[in-house]
C-alpha cells in the first residue's frame, strides 16, 4: 500500500503528466516493465524509454535485471522507490509524545517515544517536540529525502495559526505554537488532527465502509469527532468537533480542563469515569489500547457512572447528527471495545431516534489505529513531496 496518491491533472507539462501516469502504474503494481507501461497507456516505446529513464534518475523508480527463459538479454523489473521519500510524524500516544518516520509504502523506518509528566508546560512540551524531530531526521536512511514533519494532535488546535490551545493531558499547556517549534528544525510542518488524520487513513484502506458520509466518534481519554465525505475530512479554517466540550446542563458545575464548567468530558471521558473505574478495578491502566482489553469483559454497564456517561454521549451524537446527517456512523475507543457496553449504547442512540423520514445512520465499533493516524497524517506531505519530484525537470 502507498500513501500517495497522484492526480495527474495537477501537471501542465505533458511530460510531467506522463511521469506521474507511470510513476503511478508501476507504484500500484499494474505494470513492471517497459512493455507492460507502454500497452497500458498507448505511449510510444521513445516516450516510454525517456519516461522511465527520467523516473530512474530521480530514483523514484529502481530496475533491476529480471530473468530469462530463454536467448537474449533479461527484460528490466521496474519497482517503485518506496524508500525516496519520508515523512516524520509526531504525535500523542497515552502520557506520551511519539514521533514515526514513514516512507512511501507507509512503512515505519523508526519510532521514538518520549512520556511527559502532567505538569509538563509549553517549554516542557516544546522541547520533547524538538528532540523527536532530530532523532527522526538522523534516522533516515541514506538517499531518503524528507518530505517535512505532521504533528497529529488531540484537544484543541489552531489549524491556520499552527497552534495547540490546549490538551486534558497537558492542563499547563496552553497556546503552543508548534509549527514555530519544528519548522526551523524539520519543516515544512503539517498541522492536523488526529481524527482528521485516521478518518483519511481509514478511507483510503476501506474505501467502500467510509463512502458517502461519516462522522467518526472517539470516546476515550477525551472526546471528539470527525467529519467526511468519501474519506476527505471537513477541514475548516479554524477549531472543529469539539463535541467533548459541548455544555450539558445536567452536568452543570463540574469543572473540565478547557476552564469551562459542565462540559460533555466531565460525565463522558476517561479522565472524568477512571476514578469511578478505578474504585472498582483498580489495576485499569491509563493507556487506551491497554484500556480497551481490560475493559473487554467487564460489566461496565453495571456501574451508574459508565451508564450515565453512555446517555449523555448518544444524546450528543444524535443531536449532531441532526447537524450532519451522515450515513454511518464509527466509534472508537476502549469504551467501544466493550460489548455489552457497546449494546447498550447502540440501544441508546436508536432510542435517541432521527427526524421523519429519515433513517437511522448505520452504525459500527472500530478498533482506533495510531497507525491509521500516522499514515493519514503523512499522506499529504508525501503527496506534495513526491509531485514536487515529478516535476523537476
Amino acid at each position: 500500500m502507498f500513501l500517495t496518491t497522484l492526480d495527474e491533472s495537477r501537471f501542465t507539462l505533458s511530460h510531467e503528466r506522463d511521469c506521474a501516469r507511470v510513476y503511478r502504474l508501476v507504484m500500484t503494481g499494474l505494470a513492471h516493465s517497459r512493455s507492460e507501461i507502454g500497452r497500458r497507456l498507448g505511449l510510444r516505446s521513445t516516450t516510454t524509454s525517456r519516461v522511465v529513464a527520467d523516473l530512474v534518475d530521480r530514483r523514484l523508480l529502481l530496475e533491476t535485471m529480471g530473468e530469462t527463459a530463454g536467448r537474449g538479454r533479461p527484460a528490466a523489473i521496474l519497482l517503485a522507490n518506496t524508500r525516496r521519500i519520508g515523512a516524520s510524524v509526531v504525535h500523542v500516544s497515552s502520557q506520551s509524545l511519539s514521533g514515526a518516520l514513514v516512507d512511501l509504502s507507509g512503512h515505519l523506518v523508526a519510532e521514538r517515544t518520549i512520556t511527559i509528566g502532567r505538569d509538563a508546560d509549553n517549554a516542557a512540551i516544546a522541547a520533547v517536540m524538538a528532540t523527536l524531530a532530530r532523532e527522526l531526521l538522523e534516522a533516515m536512511p541514506s538517499g531518503m529525502r524528507h518530505a517535512g514533519t505532521a504533528v497529529s494532535l488531540s484537544g484543541l488546535i489552531d489549524l491556520p495559526r499552527g497552534q495547540w490551545l490546549l490538551a486534558s493531558r497537558w492542563p499547563r499547556m496552553r497556546g503552543l505554537d508548534v509549527a514555530a517549534v519544528l519548522a526551523p528544525i524539520a519543516g515544512p510542518v503539517e498541522i492536523c488532527r488526529n481524527l482528521d488524520a485516521e478518518l483519511r487513513a481509514r478511507a483510503v484502506r476501506e474505501p467502500e465502509q467510509f463512502s458517502g458520509s461519516t462522522l467518526l466518534l472517539h470516546w476515550g481519554w477525551g472526546v471528539g469527532l470527525s467529519y467526511g465525505v468519501d474519506g476527505r475530512p471537513f477541514a475548516p479554517a479554524g477549531s472543529f468537533g469539539e463535541i467533548g466540550h459541548w455544555r450539558m446542563s445536567t452536568l452543570a458545575g463540574r469543572r473540565c480542563g478547557c476552564g469551562n464548567t459542565g462540559c460533555l468530558e466531565t460525565g463522558a471521558a476517561l479522565w472524568s469515569l477512571l476514578p469511578a473505574l478505578r474504585a472498582r478495578w483498580p489495576d485499569l491502566e491509563e493507556d487506551e489500547a491497554r484500556l480497551a482489553r481490560q475493559l473487554a469483559g467487564r460489566d461496565l454497564v453495571g456501574l451508574p457512572e459508565i451508564d450515565d456517561a453512555a446517555r449523555l454521549l448518544a444524546r450528543a451524537l444524535a443531536n449532531a447528527c441532526r447537524i450532519f446527517f451522515p450515513t454511518r456512523i464509527a466509534v472508537s475507543g476502549p469504551f467501544a471495545a466493550n460489548a455489552g457496553l457497546w449494546a447498550h449504547f447502540d440501544a441508546l442512540l436508536r432510542a435517541e431516534g432521527t427526524m421523519d423520514g429519515l433513517a437511522i445512520p448505520q452504525l459500527a465499533s472500530v478498533r482506533a489505529s495510531q497507525l491509521h493516524e500516522i499514515h493519514g497524517a503523512a499522506a499529504p506531505l508525501l503527496g506534495r513531496a513526491t509531485e514536487a519530484l515529478l516535476r523537476q525537470a
